[in-house]
């Protein structure tokens, strides 16, 4: 068996639903409405979110959209503004839940500071 190499760039959190991180979006397209969603994972690159299916706005591979804040335990939430791209969407329609992948664009230092505290705070647990 060959040994696994980590080959991302940076520090990841991993959730579970259970968890309750939430993350609430806005979409470049559609800033009036707001998504919420669970956070599966998160990193100074990007973040992987789940929705149900049942949504009405589901974003699309190529979209913008903002990370407006993250929610969790009271002393985790806090305030991001983090402009991403959508990379990729899984959607198979058998699944009640979709996945979607994104990675930040143009990230402000506050924010940075914010998360890589919050990925350090929860690999610490």
């Amino acid at each position: 068996m060959e040994n696994y190499e980590e080959k991302r760039k940076f520090r990841r959190a991993f959730f579970t639903i259970e968890d309750d991180i939430i993350g609430l979006f806005s979409l470049a397209s559609k800033p009036d409405k707001t998504v919420i969603a669970y956070i599966l994972n998160l990193s100074m690159g990007g973040i992987y979110f789940t929705l149900d299916t049942a949504k009405s706005i589901i974003p699309k591979a190529g979209d913008r959209i903002v990370l407006m804040q993250i929610k969790a335990q009271k002393s985790l939430s806090f305030l991001v503004n983090i402009d991403a791209e959508v990379k990729w969407v899984l959607n198979p329609p058998m699944l009640k839940h979709i996945g979607i992948g994104c990675e930040f664009i143009n990230i402000p230092e506050s924010s940075m500071k914010q998360l890589d505290e919050f990925v350090d705070s929860w690999q610490e647990k």
